[in-house]
């Protein structure tokens, strides 16, 4: 049975350590594997292992002038903001080889009936454009890194957060994708430890 663990709001370098030793207990036999909710903070911009550094729209110099974190990661995918009022789940559990579409199908399907039963909205996971979607606005960007038989990383899911930080990058290099939030689609205001007691018994 996976443990699960509420990290609270942690800074992104701290989180990569914190997955990186569970990645180790794992790999030893002395974990079942844990997920991981949390927050960062500060906000940071993300690179995966497929980004193009121009989907960084501004210098990354002035970007960490004003607050922000900006991190090179093992993930796939293109880049990306966490900041806070977005709720981050990371995955570090073992993985069979063969399991791999699986384990990243179990995931959204997850969300995505926790979206639908516990905040009545209707998501949909997009092959071509990997995240999962509300209409034509994207609410969850999924990237993981599946390699040594562990997963890392995992999703972010845009709960009340101010969606300041796409307007500086090409969210997951997609020109013009708009982004939304629950708290957007609803019209009320939703906290991330809220989603958070639903969300964690989905897995």
């Amino acid at each position: 049975m996976y443990k699960k663990k509420i990290l609270g709001q942690i800074d992104y370098d701290a989180a990569v350590k914190v997955q990186m030793d569970e990645r180790e207990r794992v790999k030893n036999g002395e974990s079942e594997g844990t997920i991981f909710f949390l927050e960062h903070k500060p906000a940071v911009i993300t690179l995966g292992r497929n980004a193009i550094e121009s989907n960084m729209l501004v210098p990354e110099k002035l970007l960490e002038s004003r607050g922000y974190q900006v991190r090179k990661v093992s993930r796939g995918g293109d880049v990306t903001v966490h900041e806070p009022g977005q709720l981050v789940i990371y995955f570090v559990i073992p993985l069979k080889s063969k399991a791999v579409r699986e384990f990243v199908d179990g995931v959204t399907n997850a969300i995505t009936l926790c979206l639908k039963k516990d905040f009545s909205l209707e998501v949909a996971f997009r092959q071509d454009k990997p995240g999962l979607w509300v209409e034509d606005r994207k609410i969850c960007s999924v990237g993981f890194d599946l390699t040594q038989k562990v997963s890392m990383h995992g999703i972010a899911l845009n709960v009340c957060n101010s969606l300041e930080g796409f307007s500086l990058i090409v969210p997951c290099g997609l020109p013009g994708v708009k982004m939304t939030t629950i708290s957007k689609e609803l019209k009320r205001e939703v906290k991330v430890n809220d989603v958070i007691e639903f969300m964690k018994t989905y897995f």
